[in-house]
């Protein structure tokens, strides 16, 4: 027998009320959501915010040593000319 087949007797149970669909809805999705934010608040964000950091923390480091800041490898100029 066809798969299709098979789905079509099956029987599809009633809608249930809206107040009970979304209330349920909200007690499963929601826990999950903050999960799944947490974590990619702790890989991500807080990842990236760390690598920047310490991009900075060096370059003040470098221009406390040296009295120069990093040359910028994009431009050709440094980082510190506001032209």
């Amino acid at each position: 027998m066809d798969v299709l087949d098979q789905l079509a007797d099956v029987a599809v149970p009633p809608v249930p009320a809206r107040r009970t669909f979304a209330a349920g809805v909200r007690r499963k999705l929601n826990p999950r959501l903050l999960v799944v934010h947490v974590i990619e608040f702790a890989l991500g964000a807080t990842g990236w915010a760390v690598v920047h950091m310490a991009a900075a923390l060096l370059a003040a480091l470098q221009y406390t040593v040296t009295g120069s800041w990093p040359k910028d490898t994009r431009y050709g100029e440094t980082r510190g000319d506001a032209r």
